[in-house]
């Protein structure tokens, strides 16, 4: 009697399950920046691309967001690093990162993105530091000058 049972209503779920489905984002197209995209750079290991960084602005807010796509082994859970600085007073061309105004990070195992992450930057420059886990185990890297001051 108890298999009767469970039959029916293993029948029921997936007579309701026929209903139509609402699609939503994709985890990738979810996880996206608001503004204007003004860089895409390549963030690689010798001749071999292994992630792209994307910049945006966003003049409403005057903020700054940066996210970090893999390219080569998407969909492995692999080490991934995104750094972005918002520029303090001090700053100099090569030490933005040591004397920052804001600072956003995400950092983990990831198999598609690392951020976004987001700064305030109206006025400031900014800084980005990216890194993504390559073939064995070795490191694909992109670290910015002091750019796009707004």
């Amino acid at each position: 009697m108890k298999f009767a049972k469970i039959g029916i209503t293993a029948a029921a779920l997936v007579g309701a399950s026929i209903a139509p489905l609402t699609l939503t984002a994709s985890p990738a197209n979810a996880a996206t920046c608001s503004g204007s995209l003004i860089n895409t750079i390549a963030v690689k290991n010798g001749s071999t691309t292994y992630g792209t960084l994307k910049l945006y602005y966003n003049s409403s807010s005057g903020n700054n967001c940066a996210r970090l796509d893999r390219v080569v082994n998407y969909g492995t859970q692999k080490g991934m690093i995104l750094s972005l600085y918002a520029c303090g007073s001090g700053w100099s061309v090569s030490k933005c990162h040591q004397d920052y105004y804001d600072i956003d990070q995400d950092s983990g195992q990831f198999g598609q993105y690392a951020g976004p992450v987001t700064v305030y930057g109206k006025g400031r420059c900014i800084q980005v530091q990216a890194n993504v886990q390559a073939a064995n185990n070795s490191w694909a890297n992109y670290n910015s000058p002091v750019f796009h001051c707004g």
